[in-house]
């Protein structure tokens, strides 16, 4: 399974869960979901993409890597200011990330999903000029999520859900809904040159099915658009 690392903590405790239930090993390669696709593409070998957002899955659909008729959504990611728990910094709006006293970074938006909404949403607020180039880089989401949680940096614009990775140590600082006007959709596909694809199948079942979407929801992730668009009200999401 070549994997955005948006969904690392359900991963890595589903890898556990469907070898004991399934008798299938999974061999996790987490990262960019815009490095997995690539490394699909040069080394045609994988059976499972599962990037942090539909864009990523759409591309690798159109290039021949992932059939179609095999994805599947298993979760919906919204785009929000973090900060570190308590917000000793009092950063409140994304004008605040222009102060001096302020590190902030957002992941690399040519090859992580989140880097590319969070490009979106400085575009949207007029910041982009002004903030992208004193901004930190990350190349995944899990890098990203870890700068804040090791105080590396102040904020970050990333997932909603990178506050339940870290429930002691990030806290979420909502967007003003106008700039927020997408939210992500996680999803699965097993690739055309599969060489288990039937095992493939399987495991993406059991992510979506009534196991998998409980574990989703205990790692703090929204499992229906419903869910998302409630956060975000003027959104567009996957249906």
């Amino acid at each position: 399974m070549f994997a955005g690392s948006a969904s690392k903590p359900v991963l890595e405790e589903a890898a556990k869960r469907i070898e004991k239930e399934l008798g299938i090993r999974i061999l996790l390669n987490l990262g960019g979901s815009g490095s997995m696709l690539s490394q699909l593409e040069l080394g045609r070998r994988g059976d499972i993409y599962l990037p942090g957002s539909h864009d990523y899955i759409e591309r690798a659909v159109a290039r021949h890597v992932v059939d179609p008729a095999s994805r599947i959504d298993f979760a919906y990611l919204v785009p929000a200011l973090l900060v570190q728990a308590g917000n000793p910094l009092g950063i409140h709006t994304l004008a605040d990330l222009e102060r001096p006293d302020v590190r902030a970074a957002i992941a690399e938006p040519r090859t992580v999903c989140v880097g590319a909404y969070a490009e979106g949403v400085l575009e949207r607020a007029g910041l982009a000029n002004k903030l992208l180039p004193r901004l930190g880089r990350a190349r995944s989401c899990a890098a990203l999520a870890n700068l804040l949680a090791l105080g590396n940096v102040d904020a970050i614009i990333g997932w909603r859900v990178f506050a339940a990775w870290y429930p002691d140590r990030l806290q979420v600082v909502p967007l003003p809904p106008p700039l927020v006007t997408r939210v992500a959709a996680v999803p699965g596909g097993v690739t055309t040159f599969a060489a288990h694809p039937g095992a493939a199948k399987r495991v993406l079942a059991w992510l979506a099915g009534r196991e998998g979407r409980t574990l989703w929801r205990a790692h703090g992730y929204l499992v229906t658009s419903k869910e998302a668009l409630a956060l975000a009200p003027e959104a567009s999401a996957p249906r």
